[in-house]
């Protein structure tokens, strides 16, 4: 057997036993331009050890898709997620969510991956561990804790920063689809971390938009891209200012009315207070509370800025839309410098 026969059975039989480190090779490749990080292997056992057997004691959320769990590997308390086989429709998606997160993790406002494990029939992703986890459907955290006003507003400011660096820091612009608050985790100093990238879509370089099926969470998804199927930079935007409706007012982008009353639209209800032509009803009582007058101005006049801008992200009626996600970010700073 030749020297060139024995090397090409050799690299086949290393691509059959790898097929997922194959697969997620691929996919970076494709994504990135073959511009990778390093990522590294844990091994099954390790990740079984670490979340004793995926307990559900060990659980830090569950979605359907996926369930997050907690963990310990080498002294380091990790974020383990794990794919439900039955929902995922693509196993792409998976391959995806590991080549995204690989490379977003130099943004300190992006959840960090620490690596992966293939040994599953679907790779299982190790990511740094936060203290509150994941925001609820209504922008609070798992304790039950109301979050401050800085804090809602610090939350906003660091996940438009991670969705802007999404935007722009690549060869091609890369579309979320899945920004919504269960996908924000929160650190110890409630610093916001963005994850979960799956759904993601680039835009090829030179074209404003790219057709696919529409992905997302109902509530959060653009209207234009829910009846043209086009993606573009506004389908983020608009995901986005949902996002700060529900930080702005502590209720989900769906939420029940009244006794006998048909879930109700976060988006729906918020348009009815403004033609009545006030804010207050929208916004959450906990973000009212301060220690003086002279704050409450303040606070008065960052709510309002930040209510619209969120109307602007949604195209709110006759607000002037944004430009995108860099401007959404650099308004954030400027609403926090008003305190």
């Amino acid at each position: 057997m030749g020297k060139n026969t024995k090397k090409k059975k050799k690299t086949t039989t290393i691509r059959s036993e790898l097929k997922n480190g194959g697969l997620l090779l691929a996919e970076l490749i494709a994504s990135f331009d073959g511009k990778t990080n390093p990522i590294r292997c844990f091994t099954s056992d390790q990740i079984l050890k670490a979340t004793e057997n995926f307990s559900e004691t060990q659980i830090i959320s569950s979605w359907g898709y996926f369930t997050w769990y907690r963990g310990v590997i080498e002294d380091r308390p990790v974020s383990i997620k794990k794919w439900s086989n039955q929902n995922l429709s693509s196993f792409t998606e998976a391959y995806r969510d590991i080549s995204v997160s690989s490379q977003m993790s130099g943004h300190k406002n992006s959840l960090k991956l620490l690596g992966c494990c293939l040994d599953f029939e679907l790779p299982s992703l190790v990511c740094e561990y936060t203290v509150h986890g994941p925001l609820n459907r209504d922008g609070g955290v798992s304790s039950g804790e109301p979050l401050p006003w800085r804090v809602r507003l610090k939350i906003a400011k660091e996940i438009a920063s991670s969705v802007a660096y999404l935007h722009t820091a690549f060869p091609e612009t890369i579309i979320h689809r899945n920004i919504n608050p269960t996908n924000i985790f929160v650190d110890e100093n409630w610093t916001a971390k963005l994850s979960d990238f799956w759904f993601c879509v680039a835009i090829p370089e030179g074209e404003v938009y790219v057709e696919d099926d529409v992905k997302g969470v109902i509530g959060f998804v653009d209207p234009d891209y829910y009846w043209t199927m086009k993606v573009t930079e506004k389908v983020d935007v608009y995901s986005f200012g949902v996002v700060m409706l529900v930080l702005l007012s502590g209720r989900a982008a769906v939420f029940n009315g009244g006794p006998g009353e048909a879930p109700m639209s976060l988006n729906d209800h918020v348009s009815e207070v403004m033609e009545r032509g006030g804010f207050e009803e929208v916004v959450d009582r906990e973000v009212w509370s301060v220690s003086d007058g002279d704050e409450l101005v303040v606070r008065k006049s960052q709510v309002e800025a930040f209510l619209r801008l969120a109307l602007r992200c949604v195209r709110y009626k006759n607000e002037d839309p944004v430009s995108g996600m860099i401007e959404v970010a650099k308004e954030l700073k400027l609403i926090e410098k008003l305190s």
